[in-house]
């Protein structure tokens, strides 16, 4: 940065009055009206002009030399009087400018009050009429909302549920901020539920089946309960293929339930006759069987577990699918399914009598006479015929 002193060619122990001499005789050489275009003259004037306003101001001057030079005792008492004399100058001014409290002040301030009452209660006017009128809009949209709920209750009321659903549901789009249209969807789905549950406890199943398919519409997500419930009333009414469909949708949500595989599959082989997907079915029961019990005890569960521990569920799956095999003549199978059967339960008569009947269509009777013996044993009485026939004993 360029000394200040040596831009207006003086001493640093130059007076105010050498200064100020100083700035005139530089400015008129550079200033621009004297050196039209020049941008070396524009610099060096923008230059004189910043080094006069700190040199002249008693304040920046000591700054400036505290800054970039020592700070000399050199400097006369002249100096320091005139920095006292600036410092009391500005403490007089400030005084001065000061307000004086006498009948003007008053004025002001009464005129200053006067004004801000004025603003103040223009504000407030207009904040009190913006109130009223949104007050008095929410207060519209409250009736009209009111009305139109009771519309939706009197479709429900009149059994029109899907009439009442499709209005609520556009409402909602509307008006999704109005929290009465949710609370009124969620207390109409609560109030079908409940009509169509206590239809299904009293076996009024074409009743029940029919609010139960309207629930199932209006559910997000539907409920395990609403679907098991639609497909027994299907099943009791009949309508297997309806009933199937809808435990095919509960399976899709619970593929490894065992009970509704069985189910599945039952419909399929004893209502639908169609054992072939019955068979399918049955299959995925033995695979969930072995893939359960290998993931709790190891590929040789067999060896390991104890069979009465095991739920009922799935002996009947084996014995099921071992009389699918037997529709199918898949016979080998059917041993297959009649052995998982006795293991897990070998009290049980059926599955004896039915590996014997699998063996003899196989016609490897070795083993048939002992099926045929247990199967006579647990009070299967078919096995008696069947014993003298294939028995010499």
């Amino acid at each position: 940065m360029q000394d200040f002193y040596e831009v207006l060619g003086i001493d640093k122990s130059a007076s105010q009055t050498q200064i100020k001499a100083a700035y005139k005789r530089m400015a008129m050489r550079y200033h621009p009206d004297h050196n039209p275009g020049d941008k070396h003259a524009e610099e060096v004037f923008k230059l004189i002009n910043e080094a006069y306003h700190t040199l002249s101001n008693a304040e920046k001057k000591l700054r400036y030399d505290s800054r970039f030079y020592w700070v000399k005792e050199e400097y006369d008492d002249a100096y320091w009087q005139e920095v006292k004399r600036r410092r009391y100058q500005q403490w007089k001014q400030s005084q001065e400018n000061r307000y004086r409290i006498d009948k003007n002040y008053f004025k002001i301030q009464g005129l200053a009050f006067l004004v801000f009452l004025i603003i103040a209660g223009f504000c407030f006017g207009i904040i009190h009429t913006a109130h009223y009128y949104v007050e008095r809009k929410y207060r519209e949209k409250w009736n009209t909302n009111s009305q139109l709920l009771k519309q939706v209750n009197g479709l429900f009321g009149a059994d029109r549920f899907d009439d009442a659903f499709s209005m609520i549901s556009v409402l909602e789009e509307k008006d999704p901020l109005e929290y009465r249209f949710g609370f009124a969807r969620d207390s109409l789905v609560t109030a079908l539920r409940q009509r169509a549950d206590v239809e299904f406890k009293q076996h009024d199943f074409s009743a029940a089946v029919t609010h139960y398919m309207v629930l199932k519409k209006h559910e997000h997500p539907v409920r395990f309960e609403t679907l098991e419930n639609i497909s027994l009333c299907q099943y009791y009414l009949g309508n297997y293929k309806e009933s199937l469909q809808a435990l095919k949708h509960l399976h899709l949500q619970q593929p490894e339930n065992i009970n509704l595989i069985y189910q599945i599959g039952q419909i399929n082989l004893q209502k639908l006759d169609n054992p072939e997907e019955a068979a399918y079915y049955f299959t995925l029961g033995k695979k969930e069987f072995k893939e359960k019990l290998s993931r709790i005890y190891g590929e040789a569960f067999e060896v390991v577990i104890d069979p009465a521990d095991i739920p009922d569920v799935y002996y009947s799956i084996f014995h099921a699918r071992a009389v699918t095999n037997l529709r199918l003549k898949n016979y080998k199978e059917a041993v297959t399914d009649c052995n998982w059967a006795i293991f897990l339960r070998p009290f049980e008569g059926e599955p004896y009598l039915m590996r014997a009947d699998a063996r003899i269509r196989l016609k490897t009777y070795r083993e048939v006479c002992d099926d045929l013996t247990h199967a006579l044993q647990l009070g299967m009485v078919q096995a008696g015929p069947m014993k003298q026939k294939y028995c010499r004993k």
